[in-house]
């Protein structure tokens, strides 16, 4: 059983991207997260201004997976896949694909900023997690970077919610 690629906290949508977004169904059966009503809901919670976590695992993030269990894969995830020469296959997972393409940008440079950071740092000093600078045109939607494998982040997950949006006003309802 895999974990879920988003998940609710103190009505913050977080969204692991990564190899979580690789879901396994019934079975062989392999999907990708997000799927169109999903992804109609990130648009939505964006446009109105819902706060929105995304905790980036790196920018190379694979997920292995076997062979038969491409059996049936949405073209979107096959086409991911550019040779399978043995049982186990290792698939990239595209960084942000699931985002508008202005936000995706943002969190890309983020990304590879993050990235570099930890790369100059001893790995004594690295932060468990890396929270971008609040943008000011789209401040409901921030990044995260984990820089450590094997961390349990869903233990601390509504502290470190409440520190993103701590200053980020709750969206207005209007009639």
């Amino acid at each position: 059983m895999s974990l879920p690629a988003a998940i609710e906290c103190d009505d913050v949508l977080v969204v692991f991207d990564g190899p979580r977004r690789i879901r396994h169904q019934s079975g062989t059966r392999l999907d990708l997260w997000p799927d169109a009503c999903e992804a109609e809901a990130v648009r939505d919670r964006i446009e109105r201004g819902r706060p929105i976590l995304v905790i980036l695992g790196g920018p190379q993030a694979e997920a292995t997976v076997l062979t038969e269990q491409f059996v049936g894969a949405p073209p979107a995830l096959a086409q991911l896949v550019e040779a399978i020469a043995r049982d186990l296959a290792p698939i990239p997972v595209p960084a942000l694909d699931w985002l508008p393409h202005d936000v995706r940008d943002r969190g890309l440079r983020f990304l590879r900023a993050s990235t570099l950071r930890v790369r100059r740092t001893p790995p004594l000093l690295r932060p468990t997690l890396s929270l971008d600078d609040r943008d000011i045109t789209c401040p409901h939607v921030r990044f995260g970077h984990l820089s450590r494998v094997g961390v349990q982040t869903e233990r601390e997950l509504s502290l470190v919610v409440a520190h993103a949006f701590a200053d980020v006003a709750p969206p207005r309802l209007t009639r």
